[in-house]
C-alpha cells in the first residue's frame, strides 16, 4: 500500500529556504546563474535579460554588429555577420510593463549612436542627406522603441499637405528607431495584414519608400526613399504566433524564435541560490516601478502566493505583470518597506474583493440548494471535486460534486448521463471509456458486461469536461457493484489509466479548499479529508485555514497511487486480501451472479423460441 497522510509541512512549500535569503546587495555564489554573475561582475545594474539567458542569446543574433553574449551584455564586434536575421518572434505577454522592461534592457545593450537622415525642401524638389544632429527631421530618436498598438501613420509616418501650405513629412516608428530595434505587439499588427506586409518588405529590402494611404490621391511629388536598418521584435502569445505562421509559413524559416520564460525552475542542489536570484528579481521589479524596498519578512508570504500562481513547488514566477501587481498592491499598505504585514493585508483585501462569486456558489451548498453529504455512508455515491471557470472571472473556483451510480442487469452499457445529454466534453467521455476498459480487464470479462450502469453528476446543469473525475467515477461504480457504502467524509479527485494507476490533475488546491469550506460549515468530524494522486503533492499550497485544521487533526490530505488504495480508504475494506473478505471477491461474485442470470434468461428465451 502506498497510502500517505500528508503533514502540514508537506502541503505547502518549504519556507525555511526563504528564511535563508538575505535581501541585501546581490553577491556571486557558486550556483549564481551566468547571466546574473555577468551583471554583478560588470558592476552594471541587472535588467530583464539577467534572468532570461535564452532571450539574450537570441538578441545577440538579431543585432548585427553588436553581440549580446551568453551573459546578456553587449560586446562590440568589428565585423558584421552575414545574413543576420531582421525579425525575431518572441512568445511573451503583450503588456505595457513587459514592453517597458524589454525596451530598457535592449536599449542599454545597444550603442546610442546617431542614425537617420534629413529631408531638405527646395521649391518643388526634395533631397535627402545624412543626419548630422538629433534635431534633423528624420534622425533616430532612440536605439530601441516599443509599441503595443500600431496603425499606418504611427508606424510609417505620413505625407501632409495642407490646402494652402507646403508639404510636411511626418516621421513614424520605423524612422524614429532606424538603426536600432523596434518592438511591436503582434496582435495589433495582425489585425491589419496590409501593415504587416508593407513592414516586412521594407525591413527586408532595407529601404523605406513613401506612399499614399489613399490610392485616389497619389503623392504630390517624388520623395526620395530612405535607407532603413531596422530589427523587429514581434511579441505575442501562442495564438497570435500561430496566426502569423498560418499567414506567412515561409517567414518562420528566416525569423528567430525566442520565449520569455515565465518561471524559474528550482533544483534541490541549488534551491537557496535560485530563491536568492528570484528575490533579486523581485527587488529589480520593485525598483523599476519606483516601489518601496522589499523586506526579508515578506519573502515567505510572497513565496506561498507564487507557488499558488505557478501551481508547483519547483517553479517560481517571472511574470512581469503578476509580480508588479502583487508588489504594487502590497506597497499601498507598506510604511518604510514592503514587509509581511503589507503583503498579508494586500492579499486579504484582494481575496475579499474577488470572493463575491465564490460566496454565492458556496451559499447554494450551505442552504442545501445543492446537496453535499459530508458525514454518512452511502452505496453508489461519492463526493468528487471539480473546478469551475467562469468567463471574465480571474480565477478558478473549487466546488465538490456529488456523483452517483446505479447498477442493474442489462446489456453491458455504461450509461454516462452527462454524455447522453450532451453536457460532457470529449476528455470526460474518454475517462468514462477508460473506466469500462479497466473493469473488463480487471475481472477478465471476455464478452460484453453482464450488467448496465448509469453514472451521473447530480445537480450539474452545465457542460463539464476533463478526466479528473474518472477516479471518483470508477470508485463509485465499484461501490455499486460490490454493494459496499462509501464514506462521504472523504472527497476524491484524480484520473486513472486502464491499469488503475492514479494520475495527477489540475486545480488541486482550489478543489481541496472548496470541499473543506463545506465540511467546516457542516461541522468538522476529524475524519474528513480529500484523496488526491500522490503525484499532485508537489502542487499543494493550501490556505492557512486548511493547514491549521490539518495540524489539529480535523482534516486530512491522503495520497494514493492506485485505485485499490482509494477504494480501501473509501470503503474500509481491502481491495485484495486472501485472508479476509475483500472488494475484488465481492465484485467478482456479483458479476458471476449477473452472468448466471443472463444465461438463465437466454435459456428461457431459447425454450420459448423452440416452442414456436
Amino acid at each position: 500500500m502506498a497510502i500517505t497522510q500528508l503533514t502540514s509541512q508537506q502541503v505547502q512549500p518549504d519556507f525555511t529556504l526563504a528564511s535563508q535569503v538575505v535581501l541585501t546587495n546581490p553577491t556571486v555564489t557558486a550556483q549564481t546563474t551566468p547571466t546574473e554573475q555577468a551583471a554583478l561582475n560588470s558592476g552594471k545594474s541587472p535588467d530583464l535579460l539577467t534572468w532570461q539567458p535564452r532571450l539574450a542569446s537570441a538578441l545577440s543574433l538579431l543585432c548585427e554588429g553588436h553581440d549580446f553574449n551568453d551573459k546578456g551584455h553587449q560586446q562590440s564586434s568589428d565585423h558584421a555577420l552575414p545574413h543576420v536575421p531582421r525579425f525575431m518572434l518572441l512568445k511573451a505577454p503583450e503588456s505595457e510593463h513587459f514592453f517597458s522592461l524589454l525596451k530598457d534592457a535592449v536599449a542599454t545593450t545597444l550603442p546610442n549612436q546617431l542614425t537617420g537622415f534629413a529631408y531638405h525642401f527646395n521649391d518643388n524638389k526634395i533631397t535627402l542627406t545624412q543626419a548630422h544632429s538629433p534635431q534633423d527631421n528624420f534622425a533616430a530618436k532612440s536605439n530601441c522603441l516599443a509599441s503595443l498598438w500600431v496603425e499606418s501613420e504611427t508606424l510609417f509616418g505620413c505625407v501632409r499637405q495642407p490646402e494652402n501650405g507646403s508639404i510636411k513629412l511626418q516621421a513614424g516608428l520605423v524612422h524614429n528607431a532606424n538603426g536600432g530595434v523596434l518592438i511591436l505587439g503582434l496582435r495589433a499588427l495582425l489585425a491589419e495584414p496590409n501593415l504587416w506586409e508593407r513592414l516586412r518588405q521594407m525591413v527586408m529590402q532595407r529601404e523605406y519608400r513613401w506612399f499614399s494611404t489613399d490610392d485616389s490621391h497619389p503623392l504630390p511629388l517624388t520623395i526620395p526613399s530612405m535607407p532603413l536598418d531596422l530589427r523587429i521584435i514581434l511579441v505575442g502569445d501562442r495564438v497570435s504566433l500561430a496566426d502569423l505562421q498560418e499567414l506567412e509559413p515561409e517567414f518562420y524559416y528566416s525569423a528567430l524564435y525566442a520565449e520569455f520564460e515565465n518561471v524559474l525552475p528550482i533544483k534541490n542542489e541549488s534551491a537557496t541560490d535560485t530563491l536568492t536570484s528570484w528575490a533579486h528579481y523581485l527587488q529589480f521589479i520593485a525598483r523599476e516601478q519606483n516601489l518601496p524596498e522589499l523586506d526579508n519578512s515578506a519573502l515567505p508570504m510572497i513565496l506561498k502566493e507564487a507557488t499558488r500562481f505557478t501551481g508547483d513547488h519547483y517553479y517560481l514566477p517571472l511574470s512581469v505583470d503578476w509580480v508588479t501587481t502583487l508588489l504594487t498592491n502590497s506597497s499601498r499598505y507598506a510604511t518604510a518597506k514592503i514587509d509581511a504585514s503589507a503583503v498579508k493585508q494586500a492579499l486579504h483585501q484582494q481575496k475579499w474583493r474577488d470572493n463575491y462569486l465564490v460566496e454565492r456558489l458556496q451559499d447554494e451548498i450551505f442552504t442545501n440548494q445543492i446537496m453535499i453529504n459530508t458525514k454518512d455512508q452511502v452505496i453508489g455515491q461519492i463526493n468528487g471535486l471539480s473546478v469551475i471557470e467562469y468567463p471574465g472571472y480571474p480565477k478558478a473556483i473549487g466546488e465538490p460534486t456529488r456523483l452517483s451510480c446505479l447498477v442493474h442487469f442489462g446489456d453491458g452499457e455504461l450509461i454516462d448521463i452527462e454524455r447522453k445529454t450532451e453536457l460532457a466534453g470529449s476528455i470526460h467521455s474518454k475517462g468514462m471509456m477508460i473506466m469500462q476498459a479497466f473493469i473488463m480487464s480487471e475481472f477478465a470479462i471476455t464478452h460484453q458486461l453482464p450488467f448496465s450502469a448509469s453514472l451521473v453528476f447530480e445537480q450539474s446543469y452545465s457542460e463539464i469536461d476533463g478526466d479528473s473525475a474518472s477516479l471518483a467515477g470508477l470508485c463509485v461504480l465499484m461501490s455499486a457493484l460490490a454493494q459496499q457504502p462509501i464514506d462521504q467524509q472523504l472527497a476524491v479527485t484524480g484520473s486513472v489509466d486502464q491499469f488503475g494507476h492514479v494520475q495527477s490533475i489540475g486545480g488541486v488546491n482550489e478543489k481541496i479548499e472548496g470541499f473543506f469550506a463545506v465540511c467546516k460549515h457542516q461541522g468538522l468530524t476529524g475524519q474528513q479529508g480529500v484523496i488526491i494522486p500522490a503525484s499532485n503533492q508537489r502542487h499543494l499550497c493550501l490556505s492557512d485555514e486548511v493547514i491549521t485544521a490539518i495540524e489539529q487533526n480535523q482534516f486530512a490530505i491522503l495520497t494514493v497511487e492506485h485505485i485499490s488504495e482509494a477504494l480501501h480508504l473509501l470503503t474500509g475494506i481491502p481491495y485484495k486480501d486472501n485472508h479476509v473478505i475483500n472488494l475484488y471477491k465481492l465484485i467478482h461474485a456479483r458479476i458471476q451472479q449477473l452472468m448466471l442470470q443472463e444465461k438463465k434468461n437466454e435459456s428461457w428465451f431459447s425454450r420459448w423460441r423452440n416452442f414456436f
